[in-house]
C-alpha cells in the first residue's frame, strides 16, 4: 500500500510539473525543487564542496547551514573534499593540500569535531541529500601516523623509501604489495561507513591503485552497507568495481572546444561520449569544473569565455551526472587554489546562473531521458542549416528533451534540415508549446540555448 501511495504521489508531482494551459503560458512556473525527488536512483545531481573554503566559517556548520539552499538548488549528493588532518611536513602554502592526509580515522580540527561531523550527515540526510567522502587511497603526507610505525607501507623508488609521486613533494606513496596496509585501508573506510553513515566514496587518484585492492574494499564495505562509488580516472576496466567514473577525455574535449571553438568536434566528442559501450550500465560524472580545474588551469570562464551558460546547459543534458563545484551556480569567477584559504564569495550571485542551475537541476531529476547507466536516453543530433547551431536529443520512451545551442557571439535564425522533433514540445525555460516542421524558423540569441521537453 505504501509503494502504491509514493508512486501516485510520483504521478500527481510530474503531472504538476508539466500541466498547464496555452492561456497560463505567460505565468509558467516549475514547483520548487523541494518537492521534486529524482524519478530513479540515476537522476542525481552532485555537488563539491571544499569544507575549508565553502562558507565564512570553513567549517562543518557552516555547511550545514547551508543546507536547505542546497536542497532548494536540487543537490542530491554532496561530495565532501577530505575532512581529515593535513600534513606539516612538507606543507605547501598555509594550510596545505587537503589531498595529503596525516590520519585516516581522524578530523581535520578546522572543520569542527565528530559531534559536528554527524550533526551534518544527519541533517543532510533528512533533507534526503546523501554525503559522499573523498578518499585518497594512493599516498598520505609526510607525517602520516602510518611513517612511524609502519615504514613499510610505503613504496619504495631507486632505493628511497619513502618517496614523492607525481612530483607530489607533499605527499608520499603508498605500496600497494603490502597486504597488511592494504588491510589497514579498508579498516579506515569501514570506520566512515560504520561510525558516521556516509553514502559513498569518490575515490581520488583511483587507477594508480590496483584494481584488486578496489575489489577487496568494495567487498568488504558492501558487508556493512552497501555505498556508491566514483572512480577519479576514466579506465573502463575499473567499471568491474566502481558505478561512477569521470568522463575525462570528454572534459579534455570540452577545453579544447573553449580553445578553438570547433562545433564540428564537439559534436564529434558527445556521440563518441554515446559509443563508449564498456559504460553501457554504469555511469559518467560530466563537468565543466572542480577544484583541480579551478586551481590548475583557471575558472569556467577563463576556459570558455561567453560560453559558459550554453555550456552548462550541455553539461546537464548531454550524459550521465552533472557535478556542479562550490560557488559555480552563482557564476563566481575567481580561482581557488588548494592550498591556502580562499573563501566563495557568495554576493552578489548572479541570478540568472542561479535561477538557470534549479532549473536545470530540476529537469535532470525529472525526466526518464535523462538517467544515467542501463536507462541511459539515447542520444540523436538534429541537423540544421547552420553549422554554428548545436541540436540534440536524448529520448527515452515517450520522453524526449532537446537542448538547442548557439555557441557563437552573434544571434542566429535556423531550421531543421531532414528531419524534426515529432509531437508537441513544452518550452521548458518560457513555457508555451511548440510544434517543429522543416519550415520552423528559430532564434537563439548570441550564446544562448533552449530546451523543449516531450
Amino acid at each position: 500500500m505504501n509503494t502504491i501511495k509514493l508512486f501516485v504521489l510520483g504521478l500527481i508531482a510530474i503531472f504538476s510539473f508539466y500541466s498547464c494551459s496555452d492561456d497560463e503560458d505567460d505565468n509558467w512556473q516549475e514547483i520548487p525543487n523541494t518537492e521534486i525527488t529524482p524519478v530513479s536512483k540515476n537522476n542525481n545531481v552532485i555537488y563539491e564542496v571544499n569544507i575549508r573554503n565553502y562558507s565564512a566559517e570553513g567549517n562543518f556548520k557552516g555547511l550545514e547551514k547551508d543546507l536547505p539552499r542546497l536542497k532548494e538548488l536540487g543537490v542530491d549528493i554532496l561530495w565532501l573534499m577530505p575532512i581529515h588532518p593535513v600534513g606539516e611536513k612538507n606543507k605547501i602554502g598555509t594550510k596545505g593540500s587537503p589531498y595529503s592526509i596525516k590520519d585516516y580515522k581522524a578530523i581535520n580540527p578546522d572543520y569542527g569535531t565528530d559531534t559536528d561531523l554527524k550533526s551534518l550527515i544527519a541533517t543532510a540526510h533528512a533533507s534526503g541529500i546523501k554525503i559522499w567522502f573523498d578518499w585518497v587511497a594512493n599516498h598520505t603526507a609526510w607525517d602520516h601516523v602510518w611513517v612511524g610505525n609502519h615504514l613499510n607501507f610505503y613504496a619504495s623508488k631507486n632505493g628511497v623509501r619513502p618517496y614523492s609521486p607525481e612530483n607530489w613533494s607533499d605527499v608520499i606513496q603508498l605500496d600497494y604489495k603490502n597486504a597488511d596496509m592494504r588491510a589497514e585501508m579498508i579498516d579506515a573506510m569501514k570506520y566512515w561507513v560504520e561510525s558516521f553513515d556516509i553514502d559513498g566514496y569518490r575515490c581520488d587518484a583511483a587507477t594508480y591503485i590496483p584494481l584488486s585492492f578496489w575489489h577487496e574494499a568494495r567487498t568488504e564495505i558492501d558487508k556493512v552497507k552497501e555505498i556508491t562509488w566514483l572512480c577519479e580516472g576514466d579506465n573502463a576496466s575499473y567499471m568491474q568495481v566502481f558505478d561512477y567514473d569521470y568522463a575525462w577525455s570528454f572534459n579534455t574535449a570540452l577545453n579544447d572546444f573553449g580553445k578553438t571553438n570547433n562545433i564540428s568536434n564537439l559534436v564529434s566528442e558527445c556521440n563518441k561520449l554515446f559509443s563508449n559501450n564498456a559504460y553501457t550500465n554504469k555511469g559518467r560524472m560530466i563537468y565543466l569544473t572542480n577544484h583541480d580545474l579551478n586551481a590548475y588551469d583557471g575558472t569556467e570562464f577563463t576556459r570558455y569565455g561567453k560560453n559558459v551558460l550554453p555550456l552548462t546547459v550541455l553539461s546537464f543534458t548531454i550524459y550521465d551526472m552533472p557535478l556542479i563545484y562550490n560557488g559555480q551556480e552563482i557564476g563566481m569567477d575567481k580561482v581557488m587554489g588548494l592550498f591556502d584559504v580562499v573563501p566563495v564569495v557568495w554576493t552578489p550571485a548572479n541570478n540568472t546562473y542561479n535561477d538557470l542551475f534549479k532549473k536545470l537541476t530540476q529537469l535532470k531529476r525529472t525526466q526518464p531521458a535523462l538517467e544515467d547507466g542501463t536507462n541511459r536516453g539515447v542520444l540523436k543530433v538534429y541537423p540544421t542549416n547552420n553549422e554554428d547551431i548545436f541540436v540534440y536529443s536524448r529520448k527515452r520512451g515517450t520522453n524526449e528533451v532537446i537542448t538547442m545551442l548557439n555557441l557563437t557571439d552573434h544571434s542566429i535564425k535556423f531550421k531543421f534540415s531532414n528531419t524534426t522533433p515529432l509531437g508537441t514540445f513544452r518550452d521548458y525555460l518560457k513555457g508555451g508549446n511548440q510544434d517543429f516542421s522543416l519550415q520552423t524558423e528559430i532564434e537563439l540569441p548570441a550564446n544562448g540555448y533552449s530546451i523543449y521537453v516531450k
